[in-house]
């Protein structure tokens, strides 16, 4: 069986790192940790956020979203990160017995392995995709040399990676240990809904 992971919010958290750096940007700290991803959980964008929360103009978002790009995949910020609890010991496990992939829509590649190396999973997958804002995750996929089946399995904790995993006609998981609500991704009509990774006994 083959089986596709997502990486921010599914294998790692990477929660701690997008609130420093918002806060970091905007200059404040008038929300806390908990307000920020509550309104992110909510449905609202940094974009909203910065209009509801802050009176941003058009201008002030465009510099904002500038800034967000180029900072936020630099080591000082994916240090932060950290894996899901459990997760290298639930990837070495269906390693066994499946081929796992890793298809992040993260931009950089080379940053990308630098952190699944740095947390010691580098070496669970067969291959890394990285859209690196170039290309969905569909096409990255669709344009391998990977032969999906209806057995196959992607795992994700958005609506995207729900739609990719349907666009493959693959089974789709969803984890709620990232970036969206169950309400919200129940909208998408995953195949699964878990809390999180080391919740999955139906591969």
């Amino acid at each position: 069986m083959k089986i596709i992971f997502d990486l921010d919010g599914t294998l790692i958290c990477s929660k701690t790192r997008l609130y420093k750096l918002f806060c970091k940007i905007v200059e404040s700290t008038n929300l806390s940790q908990e307000e920020y991803w509550s309104l992110k959980f909510s449905g609202q964008s940094n974009t909203d956020i910065l209009k509801t929360v802050y009176s941003f103009s058009n201008n002030q978002i465009s510099l904002f979203i500038d800034e967000w790009m180029t900072n936020i995949e630099l080591d000082e910020y994916l240090e932060i990160d950290t894996l899901i609890e459990g997760a290298e010991d639930f990837l070495q496990e269906i390693s066994l017995s499946n081929t796992l992939y890793l298809c992040t829509a993260r931009q950089s590649y080379s940053q990308t392995i630098k952190q699944l190396t740095n947390l010691g999973i580098v070496s669970y997958f067969e291959e890394i995709f990285v859209t690196e804002q170039k290309k969905s995750k569909v096409e990255l996929l669709k344009n391998s040399d990977i032969e999906f089946d209806n057995l196959d399995w992607i795992i994700g904790d958005t609506g995207h990676d729900i739609i990719t995993g349907k666009e493959l006609n693959i089974n789709t998981c969803a984890v709620l240990s990232g970036f969206m609500s169950k309400e919200k991704l129940m909208n998408y009509k995953p195949n699964n809904i878990v809390a999180d990774i080391t919740h999955i006994n139906f591969i």
